[in-house]
């Protein structure tokens, strides 16, 4: 078989992850990081796309020119595992719903056409995170799944409600393996870093976090970054103890923290499981402990009023002021497969211009006003 993956800013964690899955068997593997060379691969070559929701419209427009160019097109990722379907019908020749690791192998052994679901969650330690063989290299996944549900996410839809971790003892042998090809500096994948070694993806292990830290350190990892880029924390889990230990191994400033909503009535509805005071607390106690604290607000929910958008801009404002808080602002996204797929984004023409007057003077950052358009694009989709 002939595998063609094309790797975009967006999937190349997951494409490396792919990859190392796949690096013992017998495959001609190719990674492809310009649109325009997929048309120029021969036609046995099945071609590989993976993408979110929010790049959907564009990858579903490229997969159709590839189809129509006479190649296989195959996908996965979080939307073609929301919409496998809408995937299918535009001619995608296979669809992988859910983790792919293992039956991404089992189709590259019989490439049948259709939908290629996962029947159970992956093993993280059968499978490595990034890819020696193929030279494609990525922060260490640490911990997959989420026992949060949060109505807007689709990491719980996708990898599930029970925390898998990474064995530390494999975390430091992929440590050691970066390090051997100069890669020096370590980052990690978790949808709450703090949770690391928990036994229910909450409060955290401390004894796990140090030891995780410690010893990639150990391995010869020049710079160690924990709760920033590309995964952040839960408020429930932040406490000075795992701070401390951030603070003595690591050298991110910037801690990456999620509120959404300075409303508790909105806060229930989105099902966060915390409310207001838990969050101010843990942005006051990582302000204490000298970093940044990094603070996720969603706007444009449809069921939001007034007051409640005026407490998150309220809470907003005082985060900046009293803890040096940097507001990351989102746009809210009907994701697919979601609570609240079917519901559209609305921001009032006023509260715009005051989060544009927020953007100006640094207190909101982000990507807020490109995402206004790409809810729409979302939308249009469905409809």
């Amino acid at each position: 078989m002939k595998l063609a993956f094309f790797r975009t800013k967006n999937n190349r964690y997951s494409i490396a992850a792919l990859l190392g899955a796949l690096e013992d068997l017998e495959v001609k593997i190719i990674v492809v990081d310009n649109p325009e060379d997929l048309f120029e691969l021969p036609r046995d070559f099945y071609i590989a796309l993976s993408f979110m929701s929010p790049e959907a419209l564009h990858h579903l427009k490229l997969a159709q020119e590839i189809i129509h160019k006479g190649y296989k097109v195959i996908a996965g990722g979080s939307h073609a595992s929301a919409r496998p379907e809408q995937l299918l019908k535009r001619g995608v020749f296979a669809v992988f719903v859910g983790e792919a690791e293992e039956t991404l192998r089992s189709f590259v052994l019989n490439p049948k056409p259709g939908l290629w679901k996962a029947t159970r969650f992956v093993d993280l330690d059968k499978f490595p995170p990034f890819s020696l063989k193929y030279e494609a290299f990525s922060p260490i996944e640490i911990t997959r799944g989420c026992p949060f549900g949060c109505a807007y996410c689709q990491t719980p839809r996708l990898f599930g409600n029970t925390v898998r971790h990474r064995s530390l003892e494999k975390v430091l042998d992929y440590a050691r393996r970066s390090v051997a090809q100069g890669r020096k500096v370590a980052r990690f994948i978790s949808p709450n870093a703090f949770s690391y070694g928990s036994s229910k993806g909450i409060i955290p292990n401390i004894e796990a976090i140090e030891k995780l830290l410690k010893g990639v350190k150990e391995a010869g990892m020049r710079e160690v970054y924990f709760g920033s880029f590309p995964s952040d924390v839960r408020p429930e889990s932040v406490t000075e103890e795992v701070l401390d230990l951030v603070a003595t191994y690591c050298d991110n400033r910037t801690i990456v923290i999620g509120l959404q909503s300075g409303s508790e009535r909105i806060l229930r509805l989105l099902k966060r499981g915390h409310n207001v005071e838990n969050a101010l607390h843990a942005v006051e106690l990582i302000a204490k402990k000298g970093f940044m604290p990094y603070v996720d607000m969603i706007f444009g929910f449809p069921f939001e009023t007034k007051d409640d958008v005026r407490k998150s801009l309220e809470i907003s404002l005082l985060m900046h002021e009293k803890f040096g808080a940097v507001i990351h602002g989102h746009t809210f996204m009907p994701l697919p497969g979601t609570p609240f797929e079917n519901l559209n984004m609305h921001i009032s023409a006023d509260i715009l211009k005051t989060i544009g007057r927020f953007s100006s003077k640094g207190i909101i950052k982000g990507q807020w006003q490109r995402q206004l358009n790409i809810s729409e694009e979302i939308s249009s989709l469905e409809g």
